[in-house]
């Protein structure tokens, strides 16, 4: 909380060490580098990544990265490199900036600055099953306000509940 108070600049220098420590250099596991420093990345809109738990799913082969989402066909997810996939769920990690535009900013789920206009458990009628999560950076704590959403958003699935959850919000 006290680093907002640093100019930008200094605050990146300060959290570039603790940022190897937290997330070592993953290219070995097809994970990019990220460019420019945690705050600079932070105060322009993009959330950072803070590990709990990923940095060992990619070393250990439980997660693996695949190309970029190109688009969906049916069940089936059309990535940048043409590959098809057809996995049971599809989590988008758009990287270190949004970049939702051009995969579902034709849906109307998007403001006119690429954010999200719902986000957790709710949706919106043009989208009914279609949940966005970690697009924010909130004061009360990313990971606190991610698993409530994320808690919320099992609720929903596991109930079929996605459409009614649209209709209340």
């Amino acid at each position: 909380m006290a680093m907002r108070y640093v100019p930008t600049q200094a605050a990146d220098a300060i959290a570039e060490p603790v940022r190897r420590l937290a997330v070592p250099d993953l290219r070995a596991w097809s994970w990019p580098l990220p460019t420019g420093g945690l705050f600079t990345r932070g105060r322009a809109g993009a959330i950072p990544i803070l590990d709990v738990g990923l940095v060992a799913a990619l070393r250990a082969g439980r997660v693996k990265p695949v190309a970029a989402v190109a688009g969906f066909a049916g069940r089936e997810v059309l990535l940048a490199d043409s590959a098809r996939i057809a996995p049971d769920a599809v989590v988008v990690a758009t990287g270190y900036e949004r970049g939702l535009e051009p995969l579902v900013g034709h849906l109307g789920v998007l403001d006119e600055r690429g954010e999200p206009l719902v986000h957790g458990a709710r949706t919106t009628p043009d989208a009914p099953r279609l949940h966005l999560i970690g697009f924010s950076n909130p004061m009360s704590g990313m990971f606190r306000e991610f698993g409530i959403d994320a808690r919320r958003i099992a609720r929903a699935l596991t109930r079929g509940g996605a459409a009614r959850v649209a209709a209340r919000a």
